[in-house]
């Protein structure tokens, strides 16, 4: 996980909370730059999202020149960093980005990076590919309320989650999430792990500011005590909760000891 944190990141913007102070140690867990997930195999490597961090992480990260990536939604916290790559796909690629998506993700794509190279392979619901020695299947999410509410779950097309299938071992990567359809759900369910949203974690334990009571009514995620009941439900061995926020204003280690033993708060950096 090259990535770990909200759509604010950690420190946040004009912030000098206790965990937003905390990241600014060296080697800080509670330094967190927006989600990215590098998927290595002996065949090659690929990334999950784009963050707009992403020119910082590729240089922490030493990573090599990868040209396939998967993004989850159009959202500038998962596929911003697409901007930071104008210049290398132009002239150091050696081939011109793949972006896997949704149809809906693939039109944002058209009509506000029209201007970087790359080609935009759209992903069909549950319709399984392969991507060096990885089998992946996206699946659909309900994300962005005031777009999906109405949407029938056969026609969802929006916002994806993926499920990657290797060598008898099955990881699920849900990105931004407030429902998730039977049938993604079934394909999730007995996962070795489950990498799930943690944005509004402990909500109930929010102090009262006016940044965290603002936010208690996102529609666009689960909250709390659901995010609890979501995951459980899954049945999977381990849960990974990325999109980190400074929100509950308690550190790294504190939320870690409030889970249970197969649940973990991710860090930039973590092995999985």
């Amino acid at each position: 996980m090259l990535g770990s944190g909200s759509w604010e990141g950690i420190p946040a913007p004009f912030c000098n909370c206790r965990v937003c102070e905390s990241s600014k140690k060296q080697g800080s867990k509670d330094n967190r730059t927006r989600p990215e997930l590098l998927i290595e195999t002996p065949k090659g490597k690929f990334l999950i999202e784009i963050s707009p961090d992403f020119r910082m992480q590729s240089s922490k990260f030493n990573l090599p020149n990868i040209t396939d990536f998967l993004i989850s939604h159009w959202h500038f916290d998962h596929m911003y960093g697409l901007l930071e790559l104008h210049s290398w796909a132009k002239s150091r690629a050696g081939k011109i980005p793949l972006i896997y998506c949704s149809q809906k993700t693939k039109e944002w794509l058209d009509r506000s990076f029209a201007h970087i190279p790359k080609e935009v392979i759209v992903l069909e619901p549950y319709k399984r590919l392969e991507l060096y020695g990885v089998n992946i299947t996206p699946i659909p999410v309900y994300h962005m309320h005031d777009k999906d509410k109405d949407v029938k779950e056969g026609e969802l097309n929006n916002s994806f989650g993926y499920v990657l299938e290797a060598n008898g071992r099955k990881i699920s990567y849900l990105g931004d999430y407030y429902k998730v359809p039977a049938r993604s759900i079934e394909l999730i369910k007995g996962s070795n792990v489950v990498i799930a949203d943690g944005t509004f974690i402990f909500e109930e334990l929010f102090p009262s500011r006016t940044q965290q009571s603002n936010l208690k009514s996102d529609p666009d995620h689960l909250h709390g005590k659901e995010i609890f009941n979501f995951v459980e439900s899954l049945r999977a061995e381990k849960v990974i909760f990325h999109s980190i926020a400074h929100l509950t204003e308690k550190c790294h280690e504190e939320l870690q000891k409030m889970l249970p033993e197969n649940m973990f708060i991710s860090y930039d950096g973590l092995v999985i």
